[in-house]
């Protein structure tokens, strides 16, 4: 059986599979992206958050965001040794 916090931030389309290959049902829940400062992506979802009840999954899912250049930038040093 597919654990369900081994599902959370997985693509939706794969979690679906694996969910209905195990045969565990569950209900999906989408949800409103509230971050406005990254932008949303037009396509997909990704698994954020899962509850159990009775013997039914609430998965709830959400579009992804678009990453930034904030990791692209030459202005942060990292520290050569360790103290």
């Amino acid at each position: 059986m597919t654990h369900s916090s081994s599902l959370i931030g997985m693509p939706w389309q794969l979690a679906k599979s694996q969910l209905q290959a195990a045969h565990i049902p569950f209900k999906v829940i989408i949800g409103d992206n509230l971050n406005r400062f990254f932008d949303i992506a037009s396509e997909g979802y990704y698994v954020a958050r899962i509850t159990e009840c009775g013997d039914v999954l609430h998965i709830v899912v959400y579009r992804p965001m678009i990453a930034s250049d904030f990791g692209h930038t030459l202005g942060v040093m990292y520290a050569e040794e360790t103290i």
